[in-house]
């Protein structure tokens, strides 16, 4: 009878495990899903921030010679790219709003201590035993 209930704990210490694998292999999968998306929205950030220097007329033009002057919008009297810019402002600010919602999944830990917690005594109850039956075996020997 007891061989029978030490084989179904066995069978469920090693259900909780699979299940406890299974786990960590989709958090890695979300880890790198998320770490290419950061590289994604990183490239976008990086080219919507040019435009925008380019609309605001940050960089030194081509033909240096040469002056752009923008019509101000008659009502407002806000040049013409201005709307263009305020969108592309925005597409940075949610850019930036999704990296940080990133960061803050990638800093979570990939592994969380309640799963380690069996695991972790049990290599130093077994690493314990080793040393014990060390000493134990280096005395009888010397």
């Amino acid at each position: 009878m007891t061989e029978i209930s030490d084989w179904s704990d066995l069978e469920t210490q090693l259900q909780e495990t699979r299940e406890s694998l299974e786990e960590i292999e989709q958090r890695l999968h979300q880890v790198r899903r998320d770490l290419q998306e950061k590289q994604e929205l990183q490239a976008q950030q990086e080219q919507i921030r040019s435009q925008i220097q380019e609309i605001a007329g940050d960089r030194p033009r081509r033909n240096k010679n040469s002056k752009i002057r923008r019509k101000p919008n008659s009502s407002t009297g806000q040049s013409l790219s201005n709307p263009l810019q305020e969108s592309l402002q925005q597409q940075l600010q949610q850019i930036s709003d999704r990296l940080e919602q990133i960061e803050a999944d990638l800093e979570s830990r990939l592994i969380s201590w309640s799963s380690l917690h069996e695991s972790f005594w049990q290599v130093v109850r077994f690493v314990g035993i080793g040393i014990v039956i060390g000493v134990i075996l280096r005395g009888c020997a010397g």
